[in-house]
């Protein structure tokens, strides 16, 4: 063995590493995905080189890549003083500046890199996004809407344009967008998601429990679209697949609360409505916060007569954060029952005109309230109905809807749908007695002189289906020729109380069944409540589909049919409607034929004309 020369070592230094060999480390780390690896070796270069741009610009990125928002728009700060004219540095520092919520400064940034680069797809995609984050959706739609025509085979510019037309309320816009996306990439599962999502908010629930399945085939274990076959399912009233779709997503997450509450929507759909309550109070506890559960939890607690716990999360409707009540917040405090002497209440509506007059039935247990304690009442209500109640509720101020913002004199305001809270808390305290809606008598007269004029036998109002005639509503509607039983009967004469264009409809009707319904002429039956209110205290007996006509029947005390679901939540737990004593319930259930309910009125119909 050679004996070592003094001086000397076996091992010869390790050569330092130049910026540039620095630089070309961190980039074969950053093509691998090791951004963290691919920082470290740029900070390196830079304590090197401070002023080396490549190691900049990438570190920029690595650091975007990172989640290190703050930090990348810095270091592409320093990149761009040193030279600014490079889109893709733009780019990254207005990457993370949306990611801060810096939104006009991420836009800035953006534009800026599509300036110096009028195709840069990437960029605009940014930027559209950063526009709708914005809350600028109009822009955004425009700036999706030239991506596509940049980029016509970029799957995703479709698919955020869809997404952007959908929350803009464009849905057959938004529906050609999401099938454009799925041309050009058909393995990309949220398009189909998205667009079975928009199918069902169209109404059109076949077309979109089809594109579930197919998503479903591209990701089986997308809750998403699980949802939406679930809720496709339960539109087209199929409600045990659906209850088994819902059921499949619970056990795979029994957290799921939304799976939950649509559990119980499809359980509420059948009638099995304990079942529905325990599954909205299991979404509840697991999200207490959601005031869509609440809300209902409360239309099934009312539907099982369960009233002083259904009344008390009523005020759930609002939705998340109440922005209505805040919105309407009309006078200093809300009102929850206190005495109301030397005090102003005012009474506002929420909600569509059969619901106004629905709870107008708790107006003059406040209004006598009001008078003996020396309080006053103001009461908004849909200017079509101004006058009905002005007659109807003399010891009250009656307002159109709007015309009052806050005001300094009104003590308490509450809103209309949250009376029967504080006074209908249990069926007995309920009145026995209807027609607290007070049609002008000399107009009742006129217009009965006009309807006995078309013949003899009993006065039949007839209103059959609602303008709101989505496919989940429908099953509870008639066509006008469902009723042909009562066509051609000497005893019964039809007159139309249908509030919308029904002129053809009727001829047609009378044309090909030689019946004979009639029209009182003159009277808009949709803008003019208070001659519609009269024509139909006017008649014998009314016929109504779940609409305001029936409201408005059982309101003036008229004798009344009206059909719809079986466990109607406003029928209280039961088989009958607690605020109209004159009217009859026909409660279909959900697996029933509507004709069945259609038969039952016929007959009592005939039995009611047989007898006069």
């Amino acid at each position: 063995m050679p004996a070592k020369i003094a001086g000397t070592t076996t091992n010869a230094a390790a050569p330092k590493k130049t910026a540039n060999d620095l630089i070309q480390k961190g980039m074969l780390a950053h093509r691998q995905g090791k951004f963290a690896d691919a920082s470290k070796a740029y900070e390196k270069a830079l304590k090197k080189a401070p002023k080396e741009l490549a190691a900049l610009n990438l570190l920029a990125d690595a650091q975007l890549n990172l989640g290190k928002n703050a930090r990348a728009v810095e270091t592409a700060h320093k990149a761009i003083a040193l030279k600014a004219d490079m889109p893709s540095t733009w780019m990254v520092k207005g990457s993370a500046q949306r990611r801060l919520g810096k939104y006009d400064e991420a836009i800035r940034s953006l534009e800026t890199a599509l300036e110096l680069k009028p195709d840069y797809a990437d960029a605009l995609m940014t930027l559209a996004g950063t526009l709708r984050d914005a809350g600028q959706l109009d822009a955004a739609i425009e700036a999706y809407e030239d991506l596509v025509e940049m980029a016509p085979d970029m799957a995703m510019a479709y698919y955020n344009l869809g997404n952007a037309l959908h929350a803009d309320g464009q849905g057959d816009e938004a529906i050609f967008a999401f099938e454009s996306a799925i041309d050009h990439d058909p393995s990309y599962a949220p398009s189909f998601i998205n667009l079975a999502g928009v199918l069902n908010s169209g109404d059109r629930a076949e077309e979109a429990l089809a594109i579930s399945e197919k998503a479903l085939e591209i990701l089986p274990s997308s809750r998403s679209a699980m949802i939406n076959r679930g809720n496709s399912l339960k539109t087209l009233v199929r409600f045990d697949e659906a209850e088994a779709q819902y059921r499949e997503l619970i056990a795979l997450d029994k957290s799921d609360a939304t799976a939950h509450d649509l559990l119980g929507t499809v359980l509420q759909g059948q009638a099995r409505i304990d079942e529905a309550i325990a599954e909205y109070r299991a979404a509840i506890a697991i999200d207490g916060n959601e005031r869509l559960y609440q809300g209902d939890l409360s239309i099934a607690l009312l539907a099982n007569g369960s009233l002083s716990e259904g009344w008390k999360l009523y005020d759930a409707r609002f939705g998340g954060g109440e922005a209505l009540v805040r919105q309407r917040k009309i006078g200093k405090k809300t009102w929850q029952g206190e005495s109301l002497a030397g005090k102003t209440l005012y009474i506002w509506r929420e909600q569509g005109v059969g619901d106004d007059v629905r709870f107008a039935s708790c107006f003059n247990d406040i209004i006598s309230r009001a008078t003996e304690e020396g309080g006053k009442v103001l009461i908004e209500t849909d200017p079509r109905l101004m006058t009905l109640y002005e007659r109807s509720f003399p010891f009250a101020e009656i307002r159109a809807e709007g015309d009052v913002q806050v005001d300094g004199d009104i003590d308490f305001d509450i809103a209309a749908g949250s009376l029967p809270g504080l006074v209908r808390a249990a069926l007995d305290h309920f009145p026995s007695k209807a027609g607290y809606l007070r049609p002008k008598p000399e107009q009742i007269a006129r217009l009965r002189a006009e309807i006995d004029a078309v013949g003899q036998g009993l006065k039949v109002g007839i209103a059959w289906r609602s303008r709101n005639m989505t496919a989940n509503r429908r099953r509870f509607y008639t066509e006008l020729e469902d009723w042909k039983a009562l066509f051609g009967n000497a005893d019964i004469q039809l007159i139309n109380l249908q509030y919308d264009t029904v002129d053809e409809e009727i001829s047609d009707v009378n044309a090909r069944f030689d019946a004979q319904i009639h029209q009182v002429e003159g009277l808009d039956l949709m803008n003019d409540l208070d001659s519609a209110a009269a024509l139909t205290a006017a008649m014998d007996v009314v016929i109504s589909a779940p609409v305001s006509v029936a409201d408005i029947a059982g309101a003036v005390g008229s004798r009344c049919f009206a059909y719809g679901p079986h466990r109607h939540p406003m029928c209280l737990g039961t088989d009958h409607l607690p605020w109209y004593p004159e009217t009859t319930w026909i409660g279909k259930r959900w697996n029933a034929p509507l004709q069945q309910s259609v038969d039952k009125i016929v007959d009592d119909i005939k039995a009611l004309a047989s007898t006069r």
